[in-house]
């Protein structure tokens, strides 16, 4: 019995039906990973769907692909690790060194205005990064040199801020931004101008120095009050010494005046008793004062020129 004809061509209608729904159904199927958003794109109508998908396998009309963003958190480094360090002015127009990485995300919602406005995903990443690299420049000029030094943290808060602000926009539709939600940034490394920490250095060796002079005035104002309170007290010693000394002189010249004057009366008091009682004339006086004289004398020697007068006997 000889084939039908009719079968062979039945056979071929379904095999080539079979074969174009195999590739239909292969082009009508895209994947998109865990960490990654995808949105559908008719390449044949030109057209963009409205919702990001997911992670995992989605169909769309024949030929259709996924412009594809990570769903995960991106990070950027200004400048990048192999690139050399960027320098930014501050407000006192010095150049700064620096390097900052910050995170961030493309939400969902935010997935088809990007892809109208850049494209694909890597315009939209250099545009963050220059984003990120103009808010990071002007932010600097917002600070004096010195705040780099002592400032740090605020400047990168300041940093982050200005950042958000480029990367998200004014409102929650992203609008004045570029689509992007800011995490967190990083202000991992700093370098002032060498200029300037040879003059903190030159400025803090003056401070030093100075310190120190203060700390030796002081040390010399303390041995010259030291010695001057040392040299009152010695004088106060001597004063006190010569008026103590002076003080008890007197008293005892004091002291001897009374007796000698207490003697002067009782010897004048003696006489004129014995001038009262033995009714003596001056001249009796005299030779009666003469005559205790010698006798109170152990040895006495007398030498006279002539004429000499030696006895008042006769005045007695």
């Amino acid at each position: 019995m000889s084939p039908n004809p009719k079968s062979f061509v039945c056979v071929g209608v379904v095999g080539v039906v079979l074969l174009i729904s195999s590739i239909l159904i292969g082009v009508s199927l895209q994947k998109l990973s865990s960490t990654e958003y995808g949105l559908s794109y008719d390449v044949n109508l030109k057209e963009l769907d409205a919702a990001a998908k997911a992670g995992g396998l989605h169909s769309g009309p024949p030929g259709f692909r996924f412009i594809k963003f990570p769903s995960t958190y991106i990070t950027i480094d200004i400048p990048a690790e192999e690139e050399a360090s960027l320098t930014c002015v501050s407000q006192d127009v010095l150049r700064v060194t620096f390097r900052v990485t910050f995170q961030f995300q493309m939400p969902a919602e935010w997935l088809r205005p990007a892809i109208m406005k850049y494209k694909d995903f890597q315009t939209w990443y250099s545009v963050v990064r220059g984003a990120g690299n103009s808010a990071v420049q002007h932010s600097c000029s917002l600070f004096t040199i010195s705040n780099f030094q002592n400032k740090r943290g605020i400047i990168q808060s300041t940093m982050e801020e200005r950042v958000r602000e480029k990367l998200e926009g004014t409102d929650e539709a992203g609008s004045g931004g570029v689509f992007a939600r800011t995490i967190s940034l990083q202000l991992r490394n700093v370098n002032l101008p060498e200029e300037y920490r040879q003059a903190v250095a030159s400025k803090q060796s003056a401070a030093e120095d100075i310190t120190l002079a203060k700390n030796q005035r002081t040390q010399e104002t303390t041995k010259a009050m030291t010695l001057l309170l040392s040299s009152k007290e010695e004088a106060r010693k001597i004063n006190q010494t010569a008026a103590n000394n002076a003080a008890i002189s007197i008293k005892e010249a004091e002291l001897r005046a009374e007796e000698i004057k207490f003697a002067f009366e009782t010897e004048a008091a003696i006489i004129a008793k014995v001038r009262e009682n033995l009714n003596l004339t001056t001249e009796g006086v005299l030779a009666y004062l003469a005559n205790r004289m010698v006798e109170k004398a152990s040895a006495l020697s007398i030498q006279a020129g002539e004429p000499a007068r030696l006895s008042r006997k006769d005045e007695l």
